[in-house]
C-alpha cells in the first residue's frame, strides 16, 4: 500500500507546492482534483498538460488518481452524453500523466426517479467511458459519495455496469455517515475496491449531517481495523489523504494536518 494525498486539501496551491510538501511529508503520490483555486479543465492546453507531467516526474511524485467532477445521475440523457464526453476528457488527461484511475461521482439527484431507473442511468454512463478508456488501460472509479454513498448502492451500480474497467472509490467516511458499517461496505465492495480515501470523522451533531472532520485517530472511524482489512486482501493501490476541515476556500494551511495524516497512515500500515 502506498500513501498519497488528494489535492482538494489545500485546492488553492498550486503544483510546485503540492510536490514540494508530498515530497517531504513521505508521500509516494498525489491525486490530482484542485490546482491554484481551480478544478481540474480536461480542455487545458497542451502546453500545461505536459508541464504538469515534467514537475510530478522531476519531484519522484507519482500522479496516482485523477480527480474529475463528473457525475452522472442526470435525467436528462443529453445531460449524461455530456458528461460522459466530459469524463472521457479527463481519461485522455490520466493517460498523459500516467494515472491509472480517473475518479468519478454519481451525484445527487432530484427526488422523482427510482434509485434502479438512477442506477441504470449511472451504470450505463460508466459503461461508456470505461469502454472509452480500456484502450489507455485506465480505470474508471465511482467513489462512495452523495446519493451513491453506500457500499450497497455502488455495488447496485457496478453489477449493473458489468465492466471490468469500473471500479470504486472506498472513501472511508461516507458510507459510516450513512450507517453502513465498514465490514459491510469491504463485503460489498472489497473486490472492486481501487482507490481509498483516508480520512477521520466524528460525530458530534455538527458540522455536515452531523459529522465533522478531526485529526486521525480523534474519530469514529475504524481505521486500523479497515487498513488491516485492506492488507489482509493484498490491496497494493493508495490511500489518499482527504483533509476536509479545511477552510473551504483554500486560505489556511494544511501542511501539518496532512503530515499527520501520513505519519498515521504509516504506522497503521506497518502494523496491519
Amino acid at each position: 500500500m502506498r500513501i498519497a494525498y488528494t489535492t482538494y486539501s489545500a485546492p488553492a496551491w498550486p503544483l510546485d507546492r503540492h510536490l514540494a510538501v508530498a515530497s517531504a511529508i513521505g508521500c509516494e503520490g498525489l491525486e490530482i482534483r484542485n490546482l491554484d483555486g481551480r478544478g481540474l479543465d480536461p480542455a487545458m492546453p497542451e502546453d500545461r498538460r505536459q508541464a504538469i507531467v515534467d514537475a510530478a516526474v522531476d519531484a519522484g511524485v507519482d500522479l496516482c488518481v485523477v480527480g474529475s467532477d463528473c457525475r452522472f445521475a442526470y435525467a436528462s440523457a443529453d445531460d449524461r452524453a455530456r458528461a460522459v464526453e466530459r469524463a472521457v476528457g479527463f481519461v485522455e488527461l490520466a493517460d498523459r500523466w500516467g494515472a491509472p484511475i480517473v475518479r468519478v461521482f454519481g451525484g445527487r439527484y432530484d427526488p422523482g426517479p427510482s434509485a434502479d431507473e438512477v442506477d441504470a442511468w449511472v451504470a450505463a454512463a460508466l459503461r461508456d467511458v470505461a469502454e472509452a478508456a480500456d484502450p489507455f488501460g485506465i480505470r474508471i472509479a465511482l467513489e462512495t459519495h452523495d446519493a451513491f454513498s453506500s457500499g450497497r448502492r455502488v455495488r447496485a451500480v457496478l453489477d449493473l455496469a458489468d465492466h471490468s474497467g469500473v471500479g470504486a472509490v472506498w472513501d472511508l467516511a461516507h458510507p459510516q455517515r450513512h450507517g453502513e458499517s465498514a465490514e459491510e461496505t469491504w463485503r460489498l465492495l472489497g473486490r472492486d475496491i481501487v482507490h481509498v480515501h483516508f480520512k477521520d470523522m466524528k460525530q458530534t451533531g455538527g458540522g455536515r449531517d452531523g459529522w465533522e472532520s478531526v485529526p486521525p485517530g480523534a474519530g469514529d472511524l475504524p481505521l486500523a481495523a479497515m487498513v488491516s482489512q485492506l492488507a489482509a486482501a493484498n490491496y497494493d493501490g493508495y490511500l489518499s489523504t482527504e483533509w476536509e476541515g479545511r477552510d473551504p476556500h483554500g486560505a489556511d494551511d494544511p501542511t501539518d494536518v496532512l503530515r499527520a495524516h501520513t505519519a498515521y497512515l504509516r504506522n497503521l500500515i506497518d502494523a496491519a
